[in-house]
C-alpha cells in the first residue's frame, strides 16, 4: 500500500491546560506561607529586640529567637554564635539609634549633656535597655564612631586626650547605672509594694523624728534632700560632669601632648 493510501491523518489533540489545582485543604501548609526572607544577623537582631520588648532579658533565648523568625535554633548559630554575642549585638542596635550631630566645639558642654539626655532616653525605649548595656563596651562601627566624635568635639577646645578617653566610660556608667536604677522603681524599705510617694514620705518623716539639736543640717535640708524628680537628678549629674571635663580645658593649646595632671 503506498503512503498515500494510509488514510486520513490523526485529528489534534484538545489544547494543554494548565493543571487543575488542589483543594485548599489539601495543599502544603508550608506552601501557602508568605515567602521567608534570607536569614542574616540584622534580621536576627531586630527578631532579638522585639523578643526583648514583648518578654524581656529574662524571657530572650536564642530559642525564642528563633521562633520569632519562624526557623530552627541551629539556623541561627550560622549568624551568631551564642547568646552573649547575641547581647552584644543587641548593645550595638541600641547604641546605633543615638544620633550625633555635627561636632560644635564652641557648644561643647551643650552637646555632651545632649548626649547623655540621649543615651538616656535610648535606654527606657526598649524593656530592660539599661540592663542590657551595664557591663557591655560597645565594639566595631560603634565604639569608632562615638570615640571620633568626641575627639572632634573636645580637642579645640583643649581637653587632654587621657581624659576624653576615660569620658566615654565615665558617661555610659552613669547615665547606664542611673537609667538602670529608673527601671527598677524605688524599693520599699519593709519590702511591701509601697507606692514611692509613701516610701518617700517615709523616710522624711524618719528624718524629722531625729534630734534637731543633734542632726541641724538634715533638718534644715530636709526639702533639697527630698526635692527634685528623676530628670532634675539626672541633669545635675550631667552638670557635675560637663563641669568637671571644663577644668581640664586648656584653650589654645594641643590636646595631644597633655595628660592628666
Amino acid at each position: 500500500m503506498s503512503a498515500k493510501d494510509d488514510g486520513p491523518p490523526p485529528r489534534p489533540g484538545p489544547p494543554a491546560r494548565d493543571p487543575v489545582p488542589e483543594p485548599p485543604w489539601r495543599a502544603d501548609a508550608r506552601a501557602r506561607d508568605e515567602p521567608r526572607l534570607p536569614l542574616t544577623r540584622d534580621a536576627i537582631v531586630e527578631a532579638a529586640l522585639r523578643v526583648l520588648d514583648r518578654e524581656g532579658l529574662d524571657g530572650l533565648s536564642m530559642r525564642r529567637v528563633a521562633e520569632e523568625l519562624g526557623t530552627g535554633v541551629a539556623s541561627l548559630y550560622w549568624h551568631v554564635r551564642n547568646k552573649g554575642e547575641l547581647l552584644q549585638l543587641l548593645t550595638e542596635r541600641l547604641a546605633g539609634e543615638i544620633e550625633l550631630p555635627r561636632p560644635d566645639p564652641s557648644r561643647w558642654q551643650e552637646q555632651l549633656k545632649d548626649l547623655g539626655r540621649q543615651m538616656r532616653a535610648g535606654a527606657h525605649r526598649h524593656r530592660d535597655g539599661a540592663r542590657i548595656t551595664l557591663g557591655r563596651v560597645p565594639s566595631g562601627p560603634t565604639i569608632a564612631r562615638f570615640t571620633e566624635w568626641l575627639f572632634e568635639l573636645l580637642t579645640p577646645v583643649g581637653i587632654p586626650d587621657r581624659v576624653i578617653a576615660y569620658l566615654g566610660d565615665l558617661a555610659a556608667l552613669y547615665v547606664g547605672a542611673y537609667a538602670f536604677e529608673e527601671s527598677l522603681g524605688l524599693a520599699s524599705p519593709t519590702g511591701e509594694d509601697l507606692p514611692p510617694e509613701q516610701i518617700v514620705a517615709m523616710f522624711r518623716d524618719y528624718l524629722l523624728s531625729l534630734p534637731a539639736d543633734r542632726f541641724p543640717h538634715v533638718h534644715r535640708a530636709i526639702g533639697d534632700l527630698f526635692g527634685g524628680d528623676f530628670d532634675d537628678r539626672f541633669e545635675f549629674g550631667m552638670d557635675v560632669i560637663v563641669r568637671g571635663i571644663g577644668t581640664y580645658a586648656r584653650p589654645g593649646r594641643s590636646s595631644a601632648m597633655e595628660t592628666i595632671e
